[in-house]
């Protein structure tokens, strides 16, 4: 499960950056353009993959703690 969790944790932080790269530029269009109702909508879509993708990501991370077994303490006498 581990290689899962690893392999999807990169896709999604990919992915997001991806998402991020694509936006970025949308934005400088819109700063020239800002009566552009579509292109802020088009951007506000972006905005909204991107949050989705960090969700995931956390709860990727969330599951991976919760999988990984404690660490055991070894007890002094």
């Amino acid at each position: 499960m581990g290689n899962h969790t690893l392999a999807s944790k990169d896709l999604w932080k990919r992915q997001r950056a991806d998402l991020s790269d694509k936006r970025n530029a949308l934005f400088k269009n819109y700063l020239r353009n800002p009566h552009d109702l579509e292109l802020g909508l088009e951007i506000k879509k972006i905005d909204d993959e991107i949050a989705e993708c960090t969700d995931k990501m956390k709860r990727e991370n969330l599951l991976e703690r919760k999988t990984k077994p404690l660490p055991v303490a070894v007890a002094k006498n």
